[in-house]
């Protein structure tokens, strides 16, 4: 902190705050400024917080800055690193030249020493001790962020489980509701290391030993979020990328061990088959998840440092702090994807859309639709698996500029040959948008040249006014047309099934040719900010139950899609609450704003 402090990257709240409520739109507010004035959010230190006696940490890796100081480097400079010292070994090797290899990559190599576990017998986090009675959750300043979350939720707590199968640790970030003074529950999602174990647990009818560390060494949160190969230990990984030994201590009543750096550390067992109601809970995908089942954690040990510092984390609608994590871990791992797929140049997954909705990918193509090849091993690994929409360019076209994007989907995307829908797949957890929870579907549109002449030629929407859609449907109540490739329509139908009856008028009278997407959202989304325009679109839809063409034919076991991609993105029956501040909260903030130092 005291280099962030010195860089005036953190910021001290010397006044009373509350927990509930009050700090998440305070640190949502300074994030909406920053989108509109591109500055950096800084870490925010509440030193009185209201109901507890330990001051709270937020926004800790909120700003790249803050994350380049953590690395000591840019992460894609990092990234690119390893996977050239990881080509040139194998060259060295046969050229007799692996001492040359040495010297070159000394500093590589210096780091990874770092990565060798190093036990202590004691540390900080052990000063305080608390069991059976004597332990109340309650007593630290755990939050409520949003005003229909089902209770008090800790948002930054680094799980640490171990495989009863093969003893290999996880360590990972999932939220945890406060059930009482004594029990969390723990949200499993889909495709996480820690629910694995508990399913490994189950079937063997065995509890199985979680540990929960608030606030310790930073470098084990970028760490915890990282979609590391399935049985790879992130603490090692973490040390790697700090460029520093991050000790551990055994814990007090578990076979664990946990970061010597710890703050705070919470102990206990979660039993096979018990579950709790989990929930709602304002996610990163910008609204409520359903309250469901999740397992029990028994807490059996609390231990702290005296004055510990809680750490804490705020999701809902972009941008928050996860878009600065998020990016880094991208710039990070996709050196080391291109390693793998040779023929692919760049890979963005865009925060606006929770990370997870929109993947682009641009690629090399050697051969025609080599990309599709790319798009589906891509879907196939790991966290990237849950990806919702995929979309390939060529190299030239910055994978980050979703401008630059819709251009190339403009030029080179043909629906009839160039969109694949992969029906009946896994889907993230928070995803609302499917049949039931973590099932849902996938497309890949195919805006790469490959070899191919652009379609953009059928198209002449620059030298023609776009119609007045209000003529189309008294409902529609404005547009905004991205680079001749996107229009997203704004509507005001309440019932169900509207937006996709407004979108089929759309589809229906829209002259051939004018734009390649039609989105319908609804009222709530405003068009003219990128970020939520975005985020309206990519999270409020299902690609096989909510999309529809111009036109649609049957040919074998194929449907033919052509003409315009729509897709119904409004908000329907049985989709959450987009999450949203109370009026009184805003009122309370507003009027506290100079007292809080801003």
């Amino acid at each position: 902190m005291g280099e962030l402090e010195k860089r005036s990257l953190l910021r001290r709240i010397p006044v009373e705050v509350s927990p509930d409520l009050e700090i998440t739109e305070i640190i949502a507010r300074l994030y909406r400024q920053s989108d509109s004035q591109s500055c950096p959010v800084p870490a925010l230190l509440f030193e009185k917080v209201k109901g507890s006696q330990f001051p709270l940490l937020i926004n800790l890796l909120g700003s790249e800055e803050s994350l380049e100081i953590l690395l000591g480097d840019k992460p894609e400079e990092i990234g690119q690193r390893m996977v050239h010292s990881l080509e040139e070994f194998p060259h060295s090797l046969a050229h007799g030249k692996i001492g040359s290899w040495i010297w070159k990559e000394r500093n590589l190599l210096w780091r990874s020493r770092f990565m060798r576990s190093v036990v202590v017998s004691s540390a900080p986090v052990k000063e305080v001790i608390k069991m059976g009675d004597s332990i109340d959750l309650f007593e630290f300043p755990i939050t409520q962020s949003w005003p229909l979350d089902g209770g008090k939720f800790v948002t930054a707590g680094l799980v640490i489980t171990q495989s009863p199968k093969t003893g290999t640790r996880n360590m990972g970030i999932y939220r945890l509701q406060a059930l009482n003074r004594r029990e969390l529950a723990l949200h499993w999602q889909i495709q996480k290391g820690g629910g694995f174990h508990y399913a490994e647990s189950e079937l063997l009818d065995r509890p199985l030993e979680v540990a929960v560390v608030i606030g310790s060494d930073p470098a084990l949160w970028l760490g915890g979020i990282l979609p590391l190969p399935e049985g790879m230990d992130e603490i090692p990984i973490s040390s790697f990328l700090a460029g520093r030994q991050i000790p551990l201590v055994s814990c007090e009543t578990l076979s664990l061990r946990v970061p010597a750096s710890a703050e705070i550390v919470i102990e206990g067992i979660a039993r096979p088959k018990k579950r709790a109601l989990e929930g709602p809970f304002g996610d990163h995908f910008g609204h409520y998840s359903h309250a469901a089942p999740f397992p029990v954690l028994e807490v059996q040990c609390v231990t702290h440092r005296k004055g510990a510092i809680y750490h804490s984390a705020v999701v809902g609608k972009p941008p928050q702090e996860d878009k600065a994590m998020g990016e880094t871990v991208t710039k990070l791992l996709a050196p080391m994807i291109r390693l793998m797929r040779p023929e692919l140049t760049d890979l963005w997954a865009y925060f606006e859309a929770g990370f997870h909705n929109l993947l682009v990918a641009s690629v090399r193509q050697r051969y025609e639709k080599e990309g599709i090849k790319t798009a589906l091993a891509l879907l196939g690994e790991g966290q990237m698996s849950l990806s919702k929409c995929v979309v390939l360019v060529d190299p030239e076209v910055p994978v980050r500029d979703f401008k630059e994007v819709l251009k190339a989907v403009r030029a080179h995307f043909d629906p009839e040959r160039d969109f694949i829908l992969l029906p009946g797949t896994s889907q993230d957890t928070l995803d609302f948008t499917g049949s039931k929870m973590n099932l849902g579907s996938k497309m890949i549109l195919d805006a790469t040249s490959s070899g191919r002449e652009e379609v953009s030629e059928k198209f002449s929407s620059k030298e023609t006014p776009f119609p007045d859609l209000t003529q189309m449907d008294s409902r529609i109540v404005g547009w905004r047309v991205l680079e001749d490739t996107l229009v997203a329509v704004q509507v005001d139908g309440k019932g169900e099934g509207e937006g996709r009856e407004i979108l089929r008028k759309i589809l229906d009278q829209l002259p051939e040719g004018r734009v390649k997407i039609v989105a319908v959202v609804s009222r709530d989304v405003p068009l003219e900010e990128d970020t939520l325009l975005l985020w309206g679109i990519f999270t409020r839809f299902d690609c096989e139950r909510d999309l529809l063409f111009s036109q649609v034919s049957v040919q074998g076991a194929r449907a033919v899609c052509q003409g315009i991609l729509g897709i119904d993105a409004t908000w329907k029956k049985g989709y959450p609450l987009p999450v949203e501040m109370s009026a009184e909260i805003k009122e309370k903030v507003s009027l506290r704003w100079k007292e809080y130092g801003f």
